[in-house]
């Protein structure tokens, strides 16, 4: 991996990081205020960080479980393709003699 690919991912992993932290702590701070009734913009903004935190951790999860599955799918063919490679009669120690 390149270090410019390599700054982008760390860069990105930073970044919603503190999205995510800035939303919990909003909610956090902002869970007990005096609502002014259906046209209160603090309880659109919390349900707003609700839906942002509920979609990022749903798509973590979908994240999470594709690279466990590819992992896991490629842990399962390269052994397979690593012993048909490596299946020589001197790999088998086998002795021609006639």
């Amino acid at each position: 991996m390149t270090k410019k690919l390599c700054f982008m991912t760390r860069l990105l992993a930073a970044v919603l990081a503190v999205v995510m932290l800035s939303s919990a702590i909003y909610l956090a701070v902002e869970a007990d205020h005096d609502c002014s009734g259906d046209d209160c913009a603090i309880c659109h903004q919390i349900g707003v960080c609700e839906n942002l935190l509920k979609s990022l951790g749903l798509a973590g999860a979908a994240a999470v479980i594709t690279a466990a599955f590819t992992y896991t799918m490629c842990r399962a063919i390269l052994p397979c393709t690593e012993m048909i490679g490596t299946l020589t009669l001197v790999s088998l120690k086998v002795k021609l003699s006639n």
